[in-house]
């Protein structure tokens, strides 16, 4: 029997203001709040559950529950507290509390209620009155239809305000509003059914007109050509990642947090190419990751992923995440201190280093140490002597001893003497 076709959640919405008429290809009512379905009765809504909570960032590494989100609430008092909140109990917080963000260097959230925001724009995303399945691009949605959104049910429900935050809450709309109309155009359309029959099936919160302008644009020479092209596209990405719904940027702040240092880039695509035993999802895995080090130690990690993976695409940037573009990486550092994003890699690679060289001297050390061990036994057993000018047992034990560190004076008056002519000469004449 074939499989059941599964649909995302629906959130019915009631307007507060005006219908609108955008330009494009059918009249739009933007929504507003929208109202939840009922909720369990043994589930207590969140206000039975909020606790207050005098130090709000302290989280555990790993989410505390996969039925809740453990996130911060702020009120009009800015008075911070704890609560559990499942994605339909955004849509039903009481008087003005809103949900605090925790945002990484980067600008990308993060934690709980960086899982949560994630969850809640893929409900938004798929209420297509606010954003309509007919237009053929994202930036052909009127401005009005997303400042709507923006400021009715973002800010209404989230504490943020900051322009960085709001461009990578709208690109995340944006790329959940496009893969929701890839679904359902791939779920619903039948191309054995007539053009009336593929319209009978649309589902019964798109209006007709909007439904049959997706399908004619769908339909399209053009779109057709362009989507043999990028299934093709799909087809050559053989490497799979094992992270599933976890955002790059949240897994990255969860190791970062049980192990007390910045994860690489290197690292994070390791990771997110593994599997929960530790092996790697296929060979060709395996053999880029080989490669990823071997090349990371040769040069620099930048440069080291364009060796093994070639140049970055606009727009994104390889195991870092949604929000983060080459020019906001690599761009002109030339102005004081770089961009904090920059600085950001830079400290990791800086770290991974400093981490490297500590484990090789720790293994020198060790075989030195065995080395003494060894010498020392075969001398007090064997008996004999060491060769004239060979340092004897008890100077061997100094021969794992670091030299000491040259300061900065040492520095300069070596320096200092070697370009002194009288000193040199006189040290000539000793000679």
């Amino acid at each position: 029997m074939p499989r059941p076709k599964r649909h995302a959640l629906r959130c019915h919405s009631t307007p507060t203001e005006p219908p609108v008429e955008p330009e494009g290809p059918s009249n739009v009512a933007t929504r507003s709040e929208p109202v939840p379905d009922s909720l369990p009765q043994h589930e207590p809504d969140f206000p039975d559950d909020a606790e207050l909570c005098n130090e709000p960032n302290l989280r555990p590494s790993r989410r505390e529950s996969n039925k809740y989100w453990t996130v911060d609430l702020k009120d009009e008092n800015g008075e911070i507290t704890k609560a559990r909140l499942r994605v339909n109990d955004v849509y039903v917080l009481l008087g003005s509390k809103k949900i605090v963000l925790e945002w990484n260097e980067l600008g990308q959230p993060i934690r709980e209620s960086g899982g949560l925001l994630g969850q809640f724009l893929g409900h938004i995303a798929s209420e297509f009155t606010n954003f309509p399945i007919s237009y053929t691009k994202w930036s052909k949605i009127p401005t009005s239809n997303k400042e709507h959104v923006w400021k009715n049910i973002i800010q209404d429900k989230f504490d943020v305000s900051d322009e960085s935050q709001k461009k990578y809450i709208m690109g995340s709309l944006g790329k959940k509003w496009r893969d929701n109309r890839s679904r359902l155009f791939t779920e619903l359309y039948d191309q054995a059914l007539s053009w009336e029959d593929n319209l009978q099936k649309r589902p019964t919160y798109i209006l007709v007109e909007q439904w049959a302008a997706f399908l004619q644009y769908r339909l399209e020479e053009k779109t057709q050509s362009m989507t043999e092209k990028n299934i093709i596209n799909r087809s050559k990405q053989n490497v799979p990642h094992t992270l599933g719904s976890m955002s790059i940027a949240r897994k990255r702040d969860q190791i970062e947090m049980e192990t007390g240092r910045t994860c690489t880039r290197a690292e994070m695509y390791a990771i997110s190419h593994k599997k929960k035993d530790g092996s790697y999802v296929n060979d060709k895995a395996r053999q880029k990751i080989e490669e990823l080090q071997m090349q990371s130690q040769l040069s620099s990690e930048d440069d080291a992923y364009t060796t093994v993976f070639g140049k970055e695409h606009p727009g994104r940037v390889r195991t870092l995440g949604q929000g983060v573009c080459p020019s906001q990486m690599f761009g002109s550092t030339s102005h004081a201190g770089g961009s904090s994003s920059s600085n950001y890699i830079l400290k990791a690679e800086f770290d991974a280093n400093i981490e490297t060289m500590t484990k090789r001297l720790e293994e020198n050390d060790a075989e030195i140490k065995s080395l003494k061990s060894a010498l020392a036994y075969m001398m007090q057993h064997m008996g004999g002597s060491l060769p004239p000018g060979f340092p004897n047992i008890n100077q061997v034990e100094d021969l794992g001893s670091p030299a000491p560190a040259q300061t900065r004076e040492d520095f300069r008056r070596s320096s200092s003497n070697s370009h002194d002519p009288q000193r040199n000469a006189s040290s000539s004449r000793h000679d």
